[in-house]
This record gives structure tokens, sequence and C-alpha cells, in this order.
């Protein structure tokens, strides 16, 4: 089956998933984000999953996510920091990885003001596409239950001021939550959110892993 045709399929199960409290950008921009991340998976050529994950994924009608909530898109105040320090991350394996960390972001969700700590990457050989964003890896209250236990991920573009949008419905799992053979950052424990964080991916039971 071609991408484009993954892409519409993709593109019908995540309407499907809208709520009315999202704002038709957010939902707009959301929809196009998980649809294409669901493509990626779905895509014999692209899959980091093995034939029968694969096939037991499309089975299931691809990856599932919360319900697309604007709520959950936040304008936070951000902080950087003048003196970005290099932090080591533990990973899922015995590797240790290392990010600068670049800034603070604080924001309200859920009744309640949190914070989260934004980075960058340090590899000399980083994609085009990733050397003007921030990585952002957090756990909540659904890690373990809902979505991955080790996590997930946000990738951000750096903001010019001193403000910076997070938009949850777009977090996605490390490749560790569905195979082996890979080597995933873990979020650090000052990131972990106490609330749930229902928006963007959700855990998937691939049978295998």
């Amino acid at each position: 089956m071609r991408p484009l045709l993954f892409l519409a399929i993709s593109l019908f199960f995540v309407s499907c998933a809208v709520t009315k409290s999202a704002t038709k950008k957010t939902a707009q921009s959301a929809a196009a984000y998980q649809a294409d991340l669901n493509a990626k998976y779905l895509d014999p050529a692209r899959t980091i999953l093995s034939a029968e994950d694969l096939a037991t994924l499309k089975e299931k009608g691809g990856l599932p996510f919360y319900p697309i909530n604007d709520a959950y898109r936040v304008t936070a105040d951000f902080k950087r920091y003048s003196q970005p320090e290099i932090i080591e991350f533990k990973t899922s394996t015995t590797r240790l990885v290392d990010y600068a960390a670049f800034g603070l972001a604080t924001f309200e969700l859920n009744g309640a003001t949190h914070s989260l700590t934004l980075y960058r990457s340090t590899a000399a050989n980083l994609p085009l596409e990733y050397r003007n964003s921030l990585f952002l890896p957090m756990r909540d209250q659904t890690s373990g239950d809902e979505t991955y236990g080790g996590g997930r991920y946000l990738d951000i573009e750096i903001p010019e001021g001193d403000k910076i949008v997070i938009d949850f419905n777009k977090t996605y799992h490390p490749y560790c939550a569905y195979t082996l053979g890979y080597s995933c950052p873990v979020p650090p424990a000052e990131n972990y959110l106490e609330t749930r964080v229902e928006a963007g991916i959700k855990m998937v039971d691939l049978g295998g892993h």
C-alpha cells in the first residue's frame, strides 16, 4: 500500500478522536502529526516493526491516541539557562547519552502549576531537521498504565522569546515501546508530572514486546 494511502487512512482514524474542546487549528495540526506518525509505523518501507508486529498494528487500526484536546496545548513561560549544563541521561540499556539542559518551561495544566526541563542534543551528526529543536522527555500518571512506562517524548522548535508552546497531543513513544534493539533516553525524575496527561500517544499491545 502506498504511503499516501496510509496517510489518508491514518487521518480518518485520527479525525474520529477529536473532542469538541479542541480548536480547529489545534485539531488540524495535531491530527496531521498523528497521521504522519501512524503512516511511518504502518509503512513497510519505514517501520521499525517486525512483519508480525506490523500485521498486528494494522489489525488494530494503527497507533492509538487520546482524543485531541485543546486543554493539553499549553503556552508556557520559558526561561533559558544562561550556561546550559550537560546532563548524562540514562537509557533503556547501559548506554549513557549527553543532552544540554536548555531551559525550563512553567505552565498551568489540570488546575496546577507544573515545570518541565527541555534539552538540546549534543550530537555532532544531528540530522538537519532536529538542529533547531528541543527534546522534551516526560512521564506522568498515565505512564506504565495507558502509556509507555518509559515515558513519552516531544520535539519542539526553539522559541525566539520567553514563551513556548507545548502540545501534548503530539507526544510520541520511544522506539523501545514497540520493539527490542534500541537504546532510549529515560526521562529524568524532574520531568515527572504529578497529573494525568490524557493527550497524545497511548500504548498498544502488539503481543510480543
